[in-house]
Formats: structure tokens, C-alpha cells, sequence
């Protein structure tokens, strides 16, 4: 039964896992697995929250570091504490500041990402210098990370692979195509073979569009815009990965042939949460008192 599940089960979670927890897992043979894929979006830049986001089950766990300013030593222990709490099941992946920030992309896969979502894209050009940084040789000039592994301890690989080698198998690099000009490049982007997902800005585009930022809309352009995006990730075989919060957006996500999902954020979490535990307590109250002062007047009336 298990085996026509679209999801992941725990025990597949793991799957995903690195020969040791120092290494990044391997999120490429998740995107190729098929299944879907849901993760939490981490804007908060805490320890404390890391920990908690860990042990949450969800899949993966975007790192926002182009609206958030994480320190880098911060953003490191945060990724690395993902991983660790969550015995390797739970895979982060940050996106960096700018499609230009090359030392935080060589950072956060150093300390262990599983892959980099690289803002504002607009043409294959700026993808050469990302897989340039995030591709060791022979596909790219990634530097060797002396500080980062322990001959003999961490750096444990299957026959025939090295660090490198297995790095460049497992490591993801996720363009995010937000603007007319990337829109109208997405096919040379996306024959780039390193590609190993893409995203739409939805919200991005339309301000690129003059359009109000709703993530969704029935503008001609825009339209356009996400059915170029749909046919060329089917002819591709590349997925989309995109947002979608509550079930009618999920739902509409699916249907359009998204695969991976970023479906809350510890924000809207925390947010929301408290909003309706308070809803829910005042409303108690009211109807408490209701009760008190209904049982009052009944006592009063047989008196």
C-alpha cells in the first residue's frame, strides 16, 4: 500500500539522509522520486526555533536569508541544527540574499543544505556563476572546505564516490524566476543541466507586472506567465516548487502541477495561533458568563 503513497513516510524522510549527518542530504533524488514534497519556511533567525521547526515532520525547511538578515555564523548553526534534530530527515534549504551571494551559497552548503534558491533570475548568464560556486569540479569551481569535514570521521562516502563527487549528486540549485525579462529566458534557463527545480516569485512578478502582489490572479500576462511556467516544467521533466497556505491554494497548487511545497511559516504559525487561542479563550469567557448570569436569573425567577 505504502508503495502508492504520494507522500513521504517517515521512514522515507530518511531516505534523503547524507552517509553522516555533516554532509548534505540528498534532496536531488527526492525532486526525482516523484513524490510530494512539503516543507516549512523558517523567517524567524533563531536557535530556539530551529529546534522546534526540526521535529515538526514536515520534509524540508526553507531558510529565508534574502527578507531576513541572518548573520551567516547564525544561519549556519540554524541549518546544521535542522539536520541534527532532525536525524537528517528534515532538509534545509536557504535562500540566499541575492543572486549574486556567492559566499553565503558556499556557507550554507558547506554547513550542510541541501540545496540553494537563488532570487531574481533573469537569464542563464546569472545561473553560470551560481553553479560555478555550488558544483565542485569537473562541473564547477566549488572550493574544498577544510573546516568543515574530519578526514576518517565525517567524510564517509559509498564505494566510488568522494565528498565531491556525492555533493554534486545530492545538492540542489533552484533558480527563482521573478520578472518579464526571466519569464521570457526561462526556456535557456532551465536547459542549463544543473538545474534541478525552479520557482515562479509569483508576488514579485506581478510588481514587475503593475500588478497588485496577490501570489495569485487572472491577469492575462500573468497567466500566460504561470502556463509557460507549467508547460515547460512538463516538458522538462524539472518540478516547480512554489508556496501555497491553507487547503484551497494547496489544492489549486496540486492541480496545477506543483510537486513541492512550501506550505506554512513559523510566522503565520505563531501568529495565527495566538490569534485564535485568544479568539477562542475570549469567546469562552463570553459564553461563561452567558451561563453564570443565565443560571443567576433562574435562581432569582424561583425565588
Amino acid at each position: 500500500m505504502d508503495g502508492h503513497r504520494k507522500t513521504l513516510t517517515s521512514a522515507e524522510q530518511g531516505l534523503g539522509r547524507a552517509p553522516t549527518l555533516q554532509q548534505s542530504s540528498n534532496l536531488q533524488a527526492l525532486f526525482k522520486s516523484g513524490k510530494y514534497l512539503f516543507g516549512v519556511a523558517m523567517s524567524y533567525p533563531s536557535r530556539h526555533v530551529a529546534k522546534t521547526v526540526a521535529v515538526t515532520g514536515a520534509d524540508w525547511c526553507w531558510i529565508d536569508a534574502e527578507h531576513v538578515a541572518w548573520s551567516p555564523a547564525l544561519l549556519v548553526e540554524c541549518i546544521q541544527i535542522i539536520i541534527h534534530e532532525s536525524a537528517g530527515k528534515m532538509i534545509p534549504v536557504v535562500r540566499v540574499p541575492t543572486k549574486t551571494s556567492y559566499e553565503y551559497m558556499a556557507w550554507c552548503l558547506d554547513a550542510g543544505a541541501g540545496g540553494i534558491i537563488v532570487p531574481h533570475v533573469e537569464t542563464a548568464e546569472d545561473m553560470k556563476g551560481v553553479i560555478a560556486t555550488c558544483r565542485f569540479s569537473p562541473i564547477g569551481h566549488r572550493s574544498f572546505p577544510p573546516f568543515t569535514f574530519i578526514p576518517g570521521v565525517t567524510d564517509t562516502t559509498p564505494e566510488g564516490e568522494s565528498l565531491f563527487s556525492l555533493a554534486n549528486k545530492h545538492c540542489v540549485i533552484i533558480p527563482q524566476i521573478e520578472s518579464r525579462l526571466g519569464i521570457k529566458n526561462m526556456e535557456e534557463i532551465l536547459k542549463m543541466p544543473e538545474i534541478d527545480a525552479f520557482m515562479i516569485g509569483a508576488g514579485d512578478l506581478q510588481l514587475d507586472m503593475g500588478i497588485p502582489p496577490t501570489m495569485r490572479g487572472n491577469e492575462p500576462e500573468f497567466v500566460a506567465a504561470m502556463e509557460k511556467a507549467k508547460r515547460m516544467s512538463k516538458e522538462t521533466d524539472i518540478p516547480l516548487l512554489g508556496v501555497a497556505f491553507g487547503p484551497e491554494m494547496i489544492k489549486e497548487r496540486l492541480d496545477y502541477g506543483y510537486r513541492i511545497l512550501v506550505c506554512v511559516i513559523d510566522l503565520h504559525a505563531l501568529a495565527f495561533g495566538i490569534i485564535k487561542a485568544i479568539k477562542d479563550a475570549k469567546a469562552l469567557a463570553e459564553e461563561h458568563v452567558e451561563k453564570r448570569l443565565g443560571h443567576a436569573n433562574g435562581n432569582a425567577l424561583r425565588e
